[in-house]
């Protein structure tokens, strides 16, 4: 195994760490900030090279944004400017540590993304999108 450089735990590990709250609105908004961060960076690393997967990151991005909005609206009584504030920021600061990590990760493989713990976040987001559609 190589030594990878972390600003952050997995989106699996805090899921993990986290399995009792996963109801709890304030766990599933760092989620989809997280997730949103992580599409964000994916659509930004892709974009010259592969324009079709950086827009679908793009998307899914958005989608996972809105939710956020939506659940610090309806479950935390925000009012919706106060909600885009304050999740642009969060998902802001995430994307920074995701491009930090990136260029990292970059500059000993070659790579942006694979064999890394951005590469799991993606799969773990792609998963609870996938379960948050069916609700």
């Amino acid at each position: 195994t190589s030594i990878q450089s972390q600003s952050m735990i997995s989106i699996h590990q805090y899921l993990k760490d986290n399995i009792k709250f996963l109801e709890d609105s304030i766990t599933l908004t760092y989620l989809m900030n997280r997730c949103s961060a992580a599409y964000v960076y994916a659509a930004e690393v892709t974009k010259d090279k592969m324009p079709d997967s950086s827009e679908k990151f793009g998307q899914a991005a958005n989608k996972t944004y809105n939710f956020s909005n939506d659940l610090l609206v309806r479950d935390m009584n925000y009012k919706y400017n106060d909600a885009v504030k304050k999740n642009k920021a969060e998902i802001k600061k995430m994307f920074n540590y995701y491009t930090k990590d990136g260029k990292d990760l970059y500059a000993r493989t070659g790579q942006y993304i694979k064999d890394s713990y951005i590469s799991l976040d993606l799969q773990q987001c792609n998963t609870l999108m996938l379960a948050f559609e069916k609700k």
